[in-house]
Order: C-alpha cells, then structure tokens, then sequence
C-alpha cells in the first residue's frame, strides 16, 4: 500500500516539475524565439562548448534553419513529447523531450550569437529519465548540488573582480543592457528605473553588492538542507531583479530553482524506501 502511494506521489511530482517546463517552453514560443521565429538565421556561434561542436558538426541546427517546416515541426514535437509525458508519464517521453530541448537551446544559443546560460529546463527533467526510484532521487541530489556550484561560483566571480569597488562597473551594464531601449524610445518603467540608477551609482552598487549576497547564500547548501527553500527564494529574487534592473528573463530557470523547493519531499521518500 505504502509503495503504491509511494509511486502515485512520485508521478505527481513529475508532472508538476512537466507543467513547469512546458509552460517555460510555452514563453519561448510567444516571445518569438521557438524554431520556428528564428529559422533562416543567417549567423550562427558555436560557442567554446565541444557540446555545441557535436550538434555543429552533424549539421543539426544549420538544417532546422535551412528549412522553415523542420523547425515548425520540431516546436509541435517538442510540446508533443512534453504533453505526452504530462498525461501519461513515462520515462522514454522524458528521455525525448530533454533531447528536444537541448536541441532548442544549442540551437538557440548559436542564433543568438552568445551563450544563454539560463539552460535549467533542458536539465531539470532528465533526473525523470531514470526509471528506478532512487536513481532519480540521486540525480535530483546531482542536480541540486550542480546549482549550488553554478550559484556560488558567479558569487565569487563577482567577487574576485573588480566591480566589487568599481561603482562604475554596474551603472555601465545597465547603460548597455538598455540600450535598444534607448534607440526605440521606449520609456516605460525599467527604462526608468534604469536611467536613474545609472545617475546614481552608489545606490547601483548597492544592488550589486545584494546580487552576490543573494547568489552567495548557495554557500550554505553544501553544509545544510535545512535552508533550502529560503536559498530558493533567494535566487528567484536574484532572477526577478535580474529582469527588472538587467533585462534578463528569468524565463528558463524557474523551473530548475523548483529543486530547492522539492529538497523535503526527496529526503522523506529516502526514509520510507530505505525502511
């Protein structure tokens, strides 16, 4: 009975953590960067990853592009392959819908020209394609640890450069960030937002200093569980002034940041399964 419990709450899970991808994939779509908007590109950038290399040197993005319905075509497979796995949870759906999806942010990244490292729903599903319970619960641990490192290590970037004390360092990023803004007369409230804090560069610095507070505070997952979900909070917080103060959707990672939410649920089913 316990079991049987057991694995219904697991696929309950599974298909909230679906939910929240398929949504994530649903912005890309509607903000115009799925296969389809973006197909006929006429520059791509393979990046410094031997990843990207693989998926180049096969030609795999280069025909998406090349030919309009391939990439309409993908785009339906991908939401398929995630609306399959969300109704009907099975491990080869995952297992082809993390493979779409990796497809769409390799092949994203080469047309934006530059990397996009906000790639947590490509990896936040493939724990899933495990088939055996407590494979999955250590990826998912694999995972987590994989964002404390990610988190902690732009901390420390930004602490060991010099922007800590250069309150120009900021207040120039803006200026550059908003600036498409500044060429289309766009002034709405981040615009506004952005050119006071770029008048104001102790209050900027202030904000950069919180950056590294907030993305710092992953330090603490390496010794402890116990706070977890207020890491998680934290580095959503970091996301949503991210994309107020920098432009930078937080769209593509919300639904990895789930993990630290999700940290209790793994560590109760250890128990139970293990007794």
């Amino acid at each position: 009975m316990m079991n049987k419990f057991l694995s219904s709450f697991q696929k309950d899970f599974a298909k909230q953590l679906i939910l929240l991808v398929f949504i994530e994939f649903l912005f890309f779509l509607i903000s115009g960067v799925g296969y389809a908007s973006i197909s006929n590109a006429p520059y791509f950038n393979i990046g410094v990853d031997p990843l990207y290399w693989i998926f180049y040197g096969l030609c795999i993005p280069q025909t998406i592009m090349k030919y309009p319905i391939l990439a309409v075509a993908l785009d339906f497979a991908t939401i398929g392959f995630l609306l399959l796995s969300l109704f009907k949870f099975n491990e080869n759906w995952i297992l082809c819908a993390v493979l779409l999806l990796m497809l769409y942010y390799i092949t994203l990244s080469g047309y934006l020209g530059h990397r996009n490292y906000q790639s947590g729903f490509v990896w936040v599903l493939m724990p899933l394609m495990f088939k055996a319970e407590k494979n999955k619960i250590l990826a998912f641990e694999m995972l987590r640890y994989w964002l404390l490192f990610f988190y902690a290590s732009s901390a420390i970037f930004k602490v060991t450069g010099d922007g800590i004390i250069n309150f120009n360092h900021l207040s120039s990023i803006f200026s550059q960030q908003f600036f498409p803004y500044y060429v289309e007369q766009n002034f709405g409230m981040r615009t506004t937002i952005n050119s006071y804090l770029i008048n104001h560069q102790k209050i900027t610095q202030v904000f950069f200093w919180g950056a590294i507070i907030l993305e710092m505070s992953t330090v603490i997952g390496f010794f402890t569980k116990k706070h977890d979900k207020l890491i998680g909070i934290f580095l959503i917080i970091f996301h949503l002034f991210n994309w107020l103060l920098m432009d930078i959707s937080p769209i593509g990672q919300l639904s990895v940041l789930s993990t630290f939410f999700l940290i209790p649920f793994f560590e109760k089913k250890n128990k139970l399964i293990d007794k």
